[in-house]
């Protein structure tokens, strides 16, 4: 059985990791879903509870929650009259019971994230949410090998992949598109394989990608066999298995 203290120097040192880097932010979105978490608050006679709520920096109200007492403290140092009792809940059991709300997570320390609905919802219910996007023929846009993946991301990919024939090869890349005022980067995921692909992984993808589409965004272009895409001189992670003599 693992130690709750180690248990919370482990899950604070992958939430450091991740504030510096946002490749490390699955792995430790993985963790902290599976972990147990401090919540000011205190629970009554009729298997309800009350949680203390933090006002966030547009006045509105935030749901505040710990990786552990230490980081409770933090709070209890800045805000000396705040709710000083607490429980201790499963980060999944707290997410589902006040979903639609926002969440921080550690909100006085040094490494804390703020978690809007949306993105709580994602995670819950397991499947990133893939949204069709048109890219003007005129719009400038960089692409190249990323400098770096999320752990597990490529292999998941290729696990999912080995269970879609369909798909011919994937490649993945980083793209750059240069705005007024701002650059917006992203991974991007070239499927290459007949027509229909979207329909038939796409659900399958959006259940892999959840986690991962967390710290960066990922794009996802269906190209059919044999056409031109922007990851052409990118090496395919995947490429579907050939019997002999060439045939699928």
């Amino acid at each position: 059985m693992t130690d709750p203290a180690s248990a919370e120097i482990e899950i604070e040192a992958k939430l450091a990791s991740a504030a510096g880097d946002p490749t490390a932010a699955p792995v430790f979105l993985e963790a902290l879903l599976a972990s147990t978490v401090i919540v000011p608050g205190a629970a009554s006679g009729d298997d309800m509870a009350t949680l203390a709520d933090l006002l966030g920096a547009d006045g509105r109200s935030v749901q505040p929650f710990y990786t552990s007492e230490a980081r409770l403290s933090e709070t209890l140092e800045v805000v000396p009259g705040f709710e000083r009792r607490f429980l201790a809940l499963p980060c999944r059991v707290l997410w589902q019971m006040t979903r639609g709300a926002t969440l921080v997570l550690n909100p006085h320390s040094a490494h804390g994230k703020t978690f809007l609905p949306g993105e709580i919802g994602q995670l819950l219910d397991g499947a990133a949410t893939l949204t069709p996007r048109v890219v003007q023929a005129e719009t400038q846009v960089l692409v190249g090998e990323p400098a770096r993946v999320p752990p597990g991301m490529k292999e998941a990919l290729v696990t999912l992949l080995e269970h879609h024939p369909e798909v011919d090869e994937a490649v993945l890349g980083w793209k750059v598109t240069p705005e007024e005022g701002s650059v917006d980067e992203s991974y991007l995921l070239v499927l290459v394989g007949a027509p229909g692909l979207r329909e038939s992984i796409g659900g399958d993808l959006a259940q892999t990608l959840v986690v991962y589409s967390q710290s960066t965004p990922i794009d996802v272009m269906y190209v059919p066999p044999g056409a031109d895409h922007l990851l052409r001189s990118v090496k395919p992670f995947h490429r579907r298995r050939r019997g002999l003599f060439g045939r699928h």
